[in-house]
């Protein structure tokens, strides 16, 4: 889980949540991260949303008439913004570039620090267009390629659960995924020796729970290979991602290592393991971010 009060420049994290009340808590205190480091906060949501978001940041202390005087506080409709780059239930990526784009270009160019929440994803989950929130979350990872500025998205967890393809799909256009998902777990885990270990923990206690405690051996040893090259080889801290359909559950493992080259399974050690117990598995490159490892267990 990460703190998105401290996000650095360029993250892109993904927050599904139970109730609103997490979400403002957690939204809250990312928004206020930038007004306090004399940055800008750019909040894309709903109307019920940002009066919570403004209630809470006015407790903590926020003067908000201020930061909104001088360009820091930016709070815009999520429905009305889409509106601005979607026709016809498509997506224009050259508008969304002029309005989006042109709108973080303009706050960051004074070099301030640019923070931004948005919602405009979950609608289009919500009016039952999948594939385009999942193009839109990735028109936003190649905004942020571009132009420096991190970015917070938020989903109600029991949204996901009918799509988990498109779900583990979101969660790799992410370098961070904060709280549980209806349509399956994640869980992110630091760069540690001792990681490898809470993230067989972690999955065969889901397993348990969901009452696939038959794989629960298979998916730890799955686990604990793709941890331990994550730490051991790619340097570097990892995201897990279960999920299940029908008789099959799907592990995903995100690092920060780029799949420059390919993984080689050789029998009976690491990988041949692996490859000997799977279903089917495969690599996926995220470019500079990393590559995703997954792995198909068949009940």
């Amino acid at each position: 889980m990460v703190r998105t009060e401290n996000l650095i420049d360029g993250q892109h994290v993904v927050q599904f949540y139970g109730h609103d009340e997490e979400l403002a808590e957690r939204v809250a205190g990312y928004l206020r991260g930038a007004l306090a480091g004399e940055g800008v906060a750019i909040v894309i949501a709903t109307p019920e949303h940002r009066r919570e978001f403004q209630t809470r940041l006015t407790r903590a202390g926020v003067d908000l008439a201020a930061a909104r005087d001088s360009g820091a506080y930016l709070a815009l409709d999520a429905r009305e913004t889409l509106r601005q780059f979607m026709a016809a239930d498509r997506l224009d990526g050259a508008a969304f570039g002029r309005v989006i784009g042109g709108l973080i270009a303009q706050v960051g160019a004074a070099g301030r620090p640019v923070r931004a929440y948005g919602e405009m994803v979950a609608l289009l989950w919500d009016d039952g267009l999948v594939n385009a929130a999942v193009e839109l979350e990735t028109m936003w990872d190649e905004l942020g390629r571009r132009h420096c500025f991190s970015l917070s998205c938020g989903y109600r967890a029991d949204s996901v659960t009918d799509d988990v393809d498109a779900f583990v799909q979101v969660c790799r256009l992410h370098q961070e995924v904060v709280g549980p998902a209806g349509g399956g777990a994640v869980r992110t885990f630091g760069f540690s020796r001792d990681a490898p270990a809470a993230a067989r923990h972690f999955t065969v206690g889901t397993l348990r729970d969901w009452g696939a405690g038959d794989l629960a051996d298979d998916a730890a040893l799955v686990v604990t290979e793709l941890a331990a090259n994550a730490v051991v080889h790619a340097r570097s801290g990892f995201t897990i991602i279960l999920s299940a359909r029908g008789d099959l559950v799907r592990i995903s493992v995100r690092d920060g290592s780029p799949a420059d080259s390919a993984l080689v399974p050789i029998p009976l050690h690491g990988l041949g393991a692996v490859d000997a117990l799977a279903s089917r598995w495969g690599v996926e490159s995220l470019g500079p971010a990393g590559k995703t490892v997954w792995v198909e267990l068949r009940r």
